[in-house]
């Protein structure tokens, strides 16, 4: 090979080194360069929190009636009940004001145990309070004291959806029940927590006229007609409205509460409505009864179907302050008895008449 190839040769291989070097640099410089060019990742924003209500403006005017028919409370404004509970084990409301990201929550259960308030708090296990605090992946227990009346106090901290929270839940026992009220508020609002809790629990109030009734039941109360019923949880109201006839229906049962401009002198007046209430209903027994303060009839029938089977029915028939006639009327399909004669055992709708009041002191506003 003669000098002047050679010389070519070696040429020709420096500008290719060059160019392999080339072809590493200039992508990393430009990718560096773009990077160096890119906007930084978006921040997530902080969340942010309402500013505290005015407390001033919140009133509570509104009386809201559970569907237990077990008690009443006042509503405060902005807060509308969104979750409704009536079990066994507790009757229960959830009310919720999105726009404050706050939460009332009041619940009364029954004491079976007769846990006295001096074992209250033991009540509130940690166990208790996983359960209630399902919907908060993240909350402590900050502080507990027992007051000098023997109410349970307890403080939280809580989290969700990447907002902090506080909650002051408080619990009592009152006539051998166990009481519990919670107010959860951003962190931002103890002075709106402390003032919700104070008047919820002042004007939380448990029905007088069901002071011994069930637990687990719901109840039909009509806000003209100012009477209420209740019933058990396999019955279905199928048909209802204020100032107008309510039918319920469960097994083999169908019961309809009304109010009629009718007046009953004495037995005899009695059997002859109820049996012109209907055509084919023969009375068997009345007698006279009083129902906290309100005077009337309960008188038992015997009906067949347009098929030729056999009814039984019972009718409880109440004199209101408003000189009408409050009706609660139930009857029994393929049944030949005088439900005057049978126990609430054998024939459960007789607890279901027996729950019937007249309540003309209740005024209950539909929340909106």
């Amino acid at each position: 090979m003669n000098k002047t190839t050679k010389g070519f040769t070696v040429v020709i291989g420096t500008i290719m080194s060059i160019a392999m070097v080339g072809s590493l640099i200039v992508p990393l410089l430009s990718r560096q360069a773009t990077q160096a060019e890119a906007p930084p990742p978006t921040a997530i924003p902080e969340p942010t929190f309402p500013p505290p209500p005015d407390v001033s403006a919140i009133d509570f005017d509104d009386v809201y009636l559970h569907p237990s028919g077990l008690f009443t409370l006042r509503l405060p404004t902005g807060w509308l009940p969104t979750l409704e509970r009536s079990g066994a084990e507790e009757v229960h409301v959830g009310l919720n004001n999105n726009d404050a990201l706050s939460l009332i929550e009041a619940r009364i259960m029954p004491n079976p145990e007769a846990i006295a308030a001096a074992d209250l708090s033991a009540f509130f296990s940690d166990a208790w309070l996983r359960q209630s605090w399902y919907a908060y992946p993240n909350w402590d227990e900050t502080s507990r004291k027992i007051t000098d009346e023997g109410r349970v106090v307890i403080d939280f901290n809580l989290t969700r959806s990447r907002v902090d929270y506080i909650a002051r839940q408080e619990s009592w026992i009152e006539n051998g029940e166990i009481y519990s009220v919670r107010v959860v508020t951003p962190e931002n609002a103890p002075e709106e927590l402390k003032f919700l809790l104070a008047e919820v629990i002042s004007g939380i109030e448990r029905l007088a006229a069901y002071a011994e009734a069930p637990f687990g039941w719901n109840g039909y109360f009509d806000n003209l007609d100012k009477h209420m019923i209740r019933y058990p949880p396999n019955w279905t109201v199928t048909d209802a409205a204020d100032g107008l006839p309510a039918t319920m229906v469960g097994e083999d049962v169908t019961m309809v509460v009304e109010t009629v401009d009718v007046a009953l002198a004495n037995e005899s007046d009695t059997i002859d409505w109820i049996e012109n209430w209907r055509r084919g209903v023969e009375a068997l027994t009345v007698e006279a009864v009083e129902v906290e303060g309100a005077a009337g009839y309960e008188v038992s029938y015997r009906l067949s179907t347009v098929d030729g089977a056999p009814e039984s029915g019972l009718a409880l028939l109440l004199h209101g302050t408003d000189n009408r006639l409050h009706v609660a009327n139930a009857r029994i399909s393929e049944t030949d008895v005088d439900l005057q004669s049978v126990t609430a055992e054998e024939f459960p709708l007789i607890s279901v008449l027996d729950s019937f009041r007249l309540l003309p002191e209740l005024d209950v506003t539909a929340p909106g």
